[in-house]
């Protein structure tokens, strides 16, 4: 059964959610803190919890019409959570053959909860149908079409008598039928309606909801005795998020009063099988630190409560082993990063088996490093969602898959008059709600265009426009051109680099092109000395254009820089006008105070290459080509 979509009204600060259509996989609820996505889910988990029950009262209801509706009445009609399911083949076939094959017309039926906790089962059915149904197996044909009536026909004919060979009366072979007819149909339809009997035989099928939030994480060290009681009268419910999860944890090998037993050897063998159970699991999926083992065991501690008379309280201990530093500590005082995911998986052990239940995450991994966040993203794309539905909530770029943006709800609280909303069009008021979609396209962006093994850092768009348009001409005239492998990512900035070198240099392969002279400069160098970047995919400007110091725009004979200088500024510059000979040529510029921005030169030979390029001199062609050498040859 999968669910296909919910819809929230009048709960906490939501007054009408409108439907949340949920796709069969994963959907993911973005929004601001405070918008209201804890709210749906709760909501929603409210309909089947799988572990503690959860229940709406009128502390919940909207505060700012709470009164006003109690009074009108509304209060008792209001539905905070409504939610559609679709029953799949098998459980249809389930449904047909206990009431036939014709009874139940469609597979998708409603489930709604009011405050009170009385539920609205809405299926489609087949009164008729389910009149046939009940005669065809008793062999009577009253031909009513609605149950109601069906019964009280039946229940005449199942009156009628007959005398027998000794003149008593016996009922006909048509009332024993008839009979037989309405003890079938009241075995079928109790309650006496199709659609109510029929709704309570598919509710029995509606899969459990598993929530998780930060609450349910583990404590690293616990007492057992409320788990132990909670488990002899068989009360879950009283154990708080935190304690069912440690419950679900001892599951994984055994629960009960074996967990005190006094046989160390058969006590401690079954909690070291639990912990490497769940330290494979860890292992598994957390890639921030490989070398954490689990280990739990069962502290008793002896505390007196009066003279000459002690108890041992017994506290479970989950520790965590670094093989790497070779050293023990608390689950407490490990990453809280690392505690959700062990606690997670901890907790959802016991229903990973289980197809059919739906899986609700409420802020999951938030506390996780970007990197391990992704990885638990892939886990809840390749491993949860492989079996079940997934719904979580979020307001991080790194939980959402920017390829698969389909399944994004954007939440958003438009206020009191209107409250929280769900959008499937990815659009909102408040420009903050988007921010965490905006966030992950351009992370997304980002990592399309650094996915290339070859990347060739320069210092800005004026450099990355140099070389594409000079590359393009000498690859037409059948010179060496930039290999096109390379992707041109402009740092923005000279002082840039370094951040984006730091960024790629270890994932990487990054040659990087800057200005200067035979050395590079001291920023560029700290890289090098970091082991961030080799030494021999470090190319300058000043050996390339024969000079002590030198910036790109030197590459070009100094008329023809000139002849890009006049073009985007109108101006009739010369080079014999310009002091400094032999000088940078941006220096000689400013030596008659000439300012500009340096972009506006190379966007002018953007626009009018078709006409610059074929007046350039030789000596700025050699020295481009020059340069796409050198470049060429730090290629792996």
């Amino acid at each position: 059964m999968k669910l296909t979509s919910f819809q929230v009204g009048h709960f906490r600060n939501i007054l009408d959610s409108g439907q949340i259509p949920t796709p069969e996989t994963i959907t993911c609820l973005v929004g601001k803190n405070e918008s209201g996505k804890t709210n749906l889910l709760h909501a929603l988990h409210a309909i089947n919890p799988a572990l503690k029950d959860r229940t709406f009262d009128e502390q919940q209801y909207p505060r700012w019409l709470q009164k006003e509706h109690q009074r009108t009445g509304q209060y008792a009609r209001a539905i905070p959570i409504s939610v559609t399911f679709e029953l799949d083949p098998s459980e249809v076939a389930e449904v047909h053959t206990r009431y036939g094959a014709g009874v139940l017309t469609s597979p998708i039926w409603t489930i709604s909860k009011r405050y009170d906790g009385s539920r609205i089962l809405q299926v489609e059915v087949d009164e008729e149908a389910a009149c046939r149904e009940v005669e065809a197996r008793a062999g009577t044909s009253t031909g009513a079409i609605k149950l109601a009536a069906l019964l009280a026909q039946l229940e005449t004919a199942a009156a009628e008598t007959e005398p027998d060979a000794s003149g008593a009366q016996v009922p006909t072979e048509g009332a024993n039928k008839a009979a037989s007819a309405r003890t079938i149909a009241q075995q079928l339809y109790p309650d006496g309606q199709v659609q109510l009997d029929v709704g309570k035989t598919v509710a029995a099928l509606m899969p459990p909801l598993f929530y998780f939030d930060d609450y349910s994480r583990l404590e690293g060290r616990m007492d057992i005795a409320p788990i132990l009681q909670a488990l002899r009268d068989d009360n879950l419910s009283s154990l708080s998020p935190a304690q069912q999860t440690t419950l679900a944890l001892l599951r994984l090998g055994y629960a009960g009063d074996q967990l005190i037993d006094p046989n160390y050897e058969k006590r401690s063998a079954e909690m070291e099988a639990v912990a490497a159970d769940l330290t494979r699991q860890v292992r598994r999926y957390w890639h921030q630190n490989e070398h954490l083992r689990l280990e739990i065991d069962i502290e008793p501690i002896e505390e007196g409560v009066a003279p000459n008379q002690h108890i041992i309280r017994r506290m479970l201990q989950l520790r965590v082993m670094d093989d790497r530093h070779f050293f023990t500590n608390n689950l407490d005082v490990r990453s809280s990063g690392f505690r959700w995911f062990v606690s997670f998986l901890a907790a959802f052990k016991e229903f990973e088996t289980d197809d059919r239940v739906i899986v609700l995450l409420d802020e999951p991994a938030l506390a996780l490093h970007a990197r391990a966040q992704a990885d638990f993203l892939a886990f809840i794309e390749d491993t949860l969602a492989t079996r079940h539905q997934v719904i979580y909530t979020t307001h991080s770029p790194f939980m959402i898959d920017p390829a698969h943006l389909e399944r994004v709800r954007v939440v958003e609280d438009l206020g009191p008059e209107t409250g929280a909303v769900v959008r499937e069009q990815l659009m909102s008021h408040d420009p903050d709600t988007l921010s965490p979609l905006q966030g992950a396209l351009g992370y997304d962006i980002a990592q399309n265009i650094f996915v290339g093994p070859d990347n060739l850092v320069v210092e800005g768009l004026a450099d990355y426009t140099y070389l594409v348009v000079m590359s393009e001409a000498l690859r037409a005239a059948g010179r060496t051109a930039l290999d096109p492998r390379w992707r041109v990512l402009p740092a923005g900035g000279a002082g840039s680099i370094p951040a984006v070198v730091s960024l790629l240099g270890r994932e990487l392969d990054v040659t990087v092109v800057v200005d200067g002279g035979s050395h590079p400069p001291q920023r560029i160098t700290k890289l090098i000395d970091a082991g961030l970047l080799e030494r021999t995919r470090v190319i300058t400007m000043g050996p390339l254009a024969e000079m002590n110091a030198a910036d790109i725009e030197d590459l070009f004979h100094p008329d023809d820089y000139l002849s890009l200088y006049n073009g985007a500024t109108s101006r009739t510059l010369t080079s014999a006008a310009l002091p400094g000979a032999g000088d940078r040529i941006l220096a000689r510029l400013e030596a008659v105070g000439e300012r500009f921005n340096h972009n506006d030169p190379s966007n002018w030979l953007l626009a009018n290459r078709a006409a610059v390029v074929p007046g350039l001199r030789p000596e700025t062609l050699s020295r481009f080509e020059a340069l796409f050498q050198a470049i060429n040859q730090t290629l792996r």
